[in-house]
C-alpha cells in the first residue's frame, strides 16, 4: 500500500477536507456550499472528522433549489489506496 498521501487524502486545510475528486483541485467546503444548485453541480471529496474518514458527495437536491449530502466511511483513500487511519 502506498503511504503517500496524495492532494485528496492530505487534510491540510482548516475544513479538514481533500482536494474535490472531480477538478482534482482543492474547493473551501463554503464554496461548495454556496454553489447556484440549479446548475446541476456535483462535488466529492474526502474529510476527515473526529477519528474516522469520509467521501462525502455533495448534489442537486430533488427540485434544483438547494443541495443534498450523502458521507460513506471509509478505510482507504479510493485514489490512491493509503489506509486513512494514520492520516494526521
Amino acid at each position: 500500500m502506498n503511504e503517500n498521501k496524495c492532494i485528496y487524502c492530505n487534510f491540510k486545510h482548516s475544513d479538514n477536507i481533500g482536494a474535490e475528486i472531480y477538478s482534482g483541485e482543492y474547493i473551501p467546503e463554503e464554496v461548495m456550499y454556496d454553489s447556484d444548485w440549479s446548475d446541476e453541480f456535483e462535488y466529492a471529496y474526502l474529510k476527515q472528522k473526529n477519528g474516522y474518514f469520509v467521501l462525502a458527495t455533495l448534489h442537486n437536491d430533488n427540485e434544483f433549489y438547494s443541495w443534498d449530502g450523502d458521507e460513506t466511511g471509509i478505510l482507504y483513500c479510493p485514489m490512491c489506496g493509503r489506509r486513512l487511519d494514520n492520516a494526521i
